[in-house]
């Protein structure tokens, strides 16, 4: 089967479920054969792997030599129904005889990696290869201490000289401290516009400098997140070269690797667990969970998470993914943190104003045709573009007032492609000297949307951006003085990342503030108010709100100002042909324009597009013949896909095939029925697989525990319903011993927190 076809990746036992119960060691062995191929070692060449190496007191089952044959780690091989661990004591005796550091314990099924000098065993996806396991070895020669590694008090970065701020030298200094202590995961928060990225540049040069580090993957969760990362890569790591992944394959061996998740989640068969030695996730509120958390768990790496906002959901708890979770207080605690009213009171950030607009229609809802439609229903499920107009007037006349007398860049934040478009229509009817540019969307259906977000940030016009969801997280526009919130939002974490794109400071405009205007009760909702030391009529009081960020206020005295002003827009009685309704049906947003399309439709026209476009274009031609495209290759087609008609983007055949995890090449190959892709049932089995078995390396189960929990997962992948603790009263759990074995394995009440666990974040996120 080819690692090409999604089913590759659907478990084996789902496939033979009973092969496994009746495993000897010497099925143990051939099935540690294949993943030590996999890794890339060569296990006929006895330079490399020998087996049944004779020592002291016995035989190792494996010893892996480096490129110069010498020992460099041992395997010690087990039956699939005992414990890998039970071998440790065997493992680290034979380790010391050979005088390796490295030990692999495995049963066939748990890989557990243990470089017993320096830190206890850690279950891992696969072997490592034996370049990882020589790069070890090296790094563990040139290793410095951290404190005797300079933190450099100004960096030169693309074309500017910047001084490295206190908080960041001490951000760096609490990372050093928390590396040396051997712990190896980290969650930084810091403000939207404080230099998260340049902070952490800082930190991987002195990592590379102290010999920790010699492979780095940097996870974004868009590819303009990690081109903006690279340039400042480039420039002040430029003697370790990178690479941005985004769709093709690696092409070289570099330092850092830039990859977006759905990449490196395709081509995690293309790395061993010892590849990276640091990962580090930004915007990791966000990115990493769900199937997504199998590239972090993938690594055996130092694990950094970057963030302004982190998450405390069940299923999506930022904290504990850095193991920044105490569980007794049932609180996260971030391995550092400075948040925006931190960085305003300190001068760092731009202070804020909030505006409050209200219209009729945003308070009550709207009656059409004898259904009552609520205001969480506007621009969803029903249109009403007086609404709109008035929005673009108050606006604009709010502006006139602010005794302002120029035009201010801003940010507005959509529901519906459509809404944008809509918006975008009205604000450039209301400053008409402007001849249409005073506003332009920026989706991912507009071409070439990366010149687009160029000309809002660099040249005059247009003042106004309109995105839907694209310009929340990671958009760096220092220049922008206006949030418009149009878009309704109940997550604190999107309303703060919304607003934090105002939160920089711009000398060449001298902004030290900016305003949030509010059409939608956002910040009512969250409890915000101004926060603007700048502001001449800000009212300093004293207390501090429960609001968004309480967690960060608590942690020390703050002063808040109140809300400058509040309006009511009237919003003249809607007549029927004010209102557009929205028909709920299968359909997807194409083009800046927001038309809907049935995705039915959609599909058949891509199809007949790529099958067209095979007879004479030659990347869909080497795709039909199975070869990789390049990175550049790959933007050379995606333009020219998304062309004005169709606007075929992987966005959108994401939405329209409801496979997420799809790329380019994949559609590509469907439309050219030479690849199948998954069905929903095998896509929910793969999802419910990557989460398992990241779940189990981030637990770090013993071999036991293990083997009971697969058992769970492969029943609950035929039954398709929650599991509870009766399960183990059913015959295939009473041939292992049943409930009150389940129970003596996992110390009892742990039973029942574990299932719980299993439910929420894997079953669920499946």
């Amino acid at each position: 089967m080819s690692k090409d076809n999604p089913l590759y990746k659907l478990p084996q036992e789902n496939i033979q479920p009973k092969s496994k119960k009746a495993l000897r060691e010497t099925d143990t062995r051939m099935i540690i054969d294949r993943k030590l191929r996999e890794a890339g070692w060569d296990i006929e060449d006895k330079s490399q792997v020998s087996t049944e190496e004779p020592v002291k007191d016995g035989f190792a089952d494996y010893l892996l030599r480096d490129r110069r044959g010498r020992p460099t780690a041992v395997i010690e091989a087990k039956r699939y129904s005992i414990d890998p661990g039970a071998g440790k004591r065997q493992a680290l005796e034979y380790a010391k005889n050979f005088k390796v550091d490295f030990i692999f314990l495995s049963n066939g099924e748990e890989i557990y990696f243990w470089d017993h000098k320096n830190r206890p065993e850690q279950k891992v996806t696969t072997f490592f290869s034996q370049k990882d396991l020589e790069k070890l070895s090296v790094l563990r020669k040139l290793r410095k201490p951290l404190s005797i590694i300079p933190i450099p008090d100004e960096v030169f970065v693309q074309g500017e000289l910047k001084r490295i701020r206190p908080y960041q030298k001490t951000a760096i200094q609490v990372m050093d401290r928390t590396i040396e202590s051997g712990k190896r995961r980290m969650l930084i928060v810091m403000a939207t516009g404080t230099g998260k990225t340049l902070n952490v540049a800082v930190q991987i040069k002195r990592l590379f400098e102290a010999g920790l580090i010699e492979r780095v993957l940097f996870l974004v969760d868009r590819i303009e997140l990690g081109k903006q990362a690279q340039d400042t890569f480039n420039d002040y790591l430029n003697e370790y070269p990178s690479e941005l992944l985004f769709g093709g394959r690696q092409k070289r061996e570099s330092s850092i690797i830039i990859g977006t998740l759905p990449t490196i989640y395709s081509q995690l068969d293309n790395f061993t667990s010892g590849y990276f030695d640091l990962v580090i996730s930004d915007e990791a509120h966000r990115s990493i969970y769900s199937v997504y958390n199998a590239v972090l768990t993938h690594f055996d790496a130092i694990r950094i998470g970057l963030t302004a906002t982190p998450s405390m959901f069940i299923d999506r708890n930022t904290y504990k993914l850095f193991d920044c979770w105490d569980e007794r207080e049932q609180k996260g605690k971030p391995t550092f943190i400075y948040g925006i009213r931190q960085g305003i009171k300190e001068g760092y950030l731009a202070g804020y104003d909030i505006l409050r607009i209200d219209t009729k229609v945003s308070l009550e809802g709207i009656t059409y045709e004898g259904e009552d439609y609520n205001p969480e229903d506007l621009e969803r499920r029903i249109n009403v573009p007086a609404r709109n107009e008035q929005i673009a007037k108050a606006y604009r006349q709010e502006e006139e007032k602010s005794g302002q007398n120029r035009y201010r860049k801003a940010i507005v934040y959509a529901i519906t492609q459509k809404h944008a478009a809509q918006l975008t229509y009205y604000f450039n009817q209301v400053y008409p000297e402007l001849k249409g540019r005073h506003a332009e969307v920026i989706t991912s259906n507009v071409p070439d949307a990366d010149r687009a977000i160029k000309r809002f940030k660099q040249e005059e016009l247009p003042y106004m951006a309109v995105s839907v969801g694209m310009l929340d997280t990671g958009f760096d526009c220092p220049g922008a003085e206006n949030i418009v919130m149009v878009r309704p939002t109940k997550s604190p974490i999107l309303y703060q990342q919304m607003r934090g794109r105002g939160s920089r400071l711009c000398p060449r405009i001298n902004k030290t503030s900016f305003r949030i205007y509010d059409f939608v009760g956002n910040t009512e909702y969250f409890n915000d108010e101004s926060y603007n030391p700048y502001s001449e009529v800000a009212a300093i009081r004293h207390g501090i709100p429960w609001g968004v960020e309480e967690q960060e206020l608590a942690a020390e005295e703050r002063a808040t100002y109140e809300v400058k002003r509040k309006t009511f827009v009237q919003v003249p009685e809607t007549a029927p042909e004010n209102v557009d309704l929205v028909v709920k049906r299968a359909h997807i947003e194409v083009g800046p324009e927001g038309e809907r399309v049935d995705v039915d439709d959609y599909q058949q026209h891509w199809e007949r597009e790529i099958q067209s476009l095979a007879k004479i274009d030659p990347l869909i031609q080497k795709v039909k013949d199975g070869k990789e495209l390049t990175e550049d290759e790959i933007l050379e087609l995606s333009e020219k896909l998304n062309s004005p008609e169709f606007y075929f983007n992987e966005a959108n055949l994401k939405a329209a095939y409801h496979y997420p995890e799809g790329t380019l090449s994949e559609f590509i190959k469907a439309a050219l029925k030479i690849y199948d892709l998954p069905t929903e049932q095998q896509l929910k089995e793969r999802r419910v697989t990557d989460l398992f078995e990241s779940w189990l390396v981030d637990k770090n189960f013993d071999g036991e525990q293990a083997k009971i929990l697969r058992m769970t997962k492969s029943q609950y992948l035929a039954r398709k319903e929650k599991i509870e603790l009766s399960i183990f009263n059913e015959p295939i759990f009473r041939q292992i011993g049943g409930l009150n074995h389940a129970l003596k394995i996992f110390n009892g009440q742990n039973l029942k927190v574990t299932i719980q666990e299993l439910n929420q974040r894997v079953f669920a996120g499946g």
